[in-house]
Order: structure tokens, then C-alpha cells, then sequence
């Protein structure tokens, strides 16, 4: 039985390592400057992505426009509205989110579990989100609940006034679409948001004193 055991354990781990090769992230395209990048999921048909790109402008004042919640709509891609529910904490908050997408998808909303984290100082930030459920903000008729939405930002310093940003995605936007829709629609999801990130910074510079001081101070 123990050597049974043993060829099961070993026959596992070799399919364990056989998913995580599969689940490398691979080159989808590049445009404007940044790089998106997919990374298949057992079981599900769409991937994760991911997008990198890099902004002239210092770590925590991208980080500050990526916090101004009721901002958001005006880059983030496909989002037509976006609004603080309630604070978590002094970096955490429950954020609604909304998105129209291209016809014919009917809009799509989540409610979002957001925390900003400082991960070595003046170098390295992050930003998290993940969908959630809260019953001040049940369904909206006519509007699809995403089943899932998680992803986040990893900021990195490159110098004073020159900041790396990676975007991650992993989303399920739930209800009936055709999938060609719903891969066209979730892959400009990164490229664009990065890009209008890159925008929205510079559109902004000089905007969030306050903040940018708050988050250079700390240590």
C-alpha cells in the first residue's frame, strides 16, 4: 500500500509540474509601449492577463491617481462609473465598479475589495482588488454581477520621476456572451487601462500634493 501511495504521490507531483509549465506567462502583444501577457488556467477559458508598462512620472504620484476611486472612470477601460462604498481602514475600502462594454454585452458591475500597500519604501507599492459581496449593493436589474474580478498594480521606483507599472487581471464577467467577445473584450481590458493610465498621470501631475507626501513619509 506504501508503495501505491508512493507512485500516486510521484505521478501527482508530475502533473503538478506538468499544470505549472502549461501556466507560464506567454507574450500576447505589444502597442504604445506596453506589453501584455497571458497565462492559461486549468479549467476555465479564459486566461489571466497581465500588462507592464513604464510612466514618467515618481512611484506614489501614479499610485495616487490609481486611489482616487471616483476618478477611475476616466481611465480605466470600459468603466463608466466608479465610487468609494465605505473605508476598511486607512488603505482599504469597498469600491463599486462599473462597466460598459461593446455592444451587444450588457453593462457589467462588481463590488470590490481595494488595499493599498507600501511593500519596500519609496521603492515598491501595490494595489489589490478582488470582488466581494456587500448587501448595501445588491444587484442592479438590467446590470451582470462579474463572478470574478481580482487583480491588482505592482508599482516599481525606477528612479525619482520614472515608475514601472504591472497590471493583473483575472476576470470572469459572468451572463451569456459569445467568447469571441468576451477574449476581444477582456485583452484590451489591460492594454487600455495601462494606456490610460499613462494618460491620467500626466493629466494630473501635480494634483495630489497631500497624498504623495503621506506615502513618501513612511517607513
Amino acid at each position: 500500500m506504501r508503495s501505491a501511495a508512493g507512485a500516486l504521490l510521484v505521478a501527482a507531483l508530475a502533473l503538478t509540474g506538468t499544470a505549472r509549465a502549461d501556466q507560464a506567462w506567454q507574450p500576447l502583444l505589444t502597442q504604445d509601449g506596453v506589453s501584455v501577457e497571458e497565462r492559461s488556467v486549468p479549467g476555465r477559458e479564459l486566461p489571466e492577463l497581465r500588462a507592464t508598462v513604464e510612466i514618467d512620472a515618481a512611484i506614489f504620484e501614479v499610485l495616487a491617481v490609481i486611489a482616487d476611486v471616483p476618478r477611475q472612470s476616466e481611465w480605466v477601460h470600459d468603466c463608466t462609473e466608479s465610487r468609494l462604498i465605505r473605508t476598511l481602514g486607512p488603505d482599504a475600502a469597498l469600491i463599486y465598479n462599473r462597466n460598459s462594454p461593446p455592444w451587444p454585452a450588457s453593462n457589467r458591475d462588481a463590488v470590490l475589495r481595494s488595499e493599498l500597500k507600501l511593500v519596500e519604501a519609496s521603492q515598491r507599492a501595490a494595489v489589490e482588488f478582488a470582488n466581494t459581496d456587500d448587501p448595501s449593493t445588491p444587484p442592479l436589474d438590467g446590470v451582470v454581477r462579474m463572478q470574478r474580478l481580482v487583480g491588482g498594480y505592482d508599482l516599481v521606483a525606477l528612479g525619482p520621476a520614472r515608475t514601472r507599472v504591472t497590471y493583473r487581471v483575472d476576470v470572469d464577467p459572468g451572463g451569456s456572451l459569445p467568447i469571441w467577445l468576451v477574449t476581444r473584450t477582456s485583452r484590451d481590458m489591460p492594454l487600455q487601462t495601462l494606456l490610460g493610465l499613462r494618460r491620467q498621470v500626466s493629466a494630473t501631475r501635480g494634483a495630489y500634493p497631500a497624498f504623495v507626501a503621506d506615502w513618501a513619509a513612511r517607513r
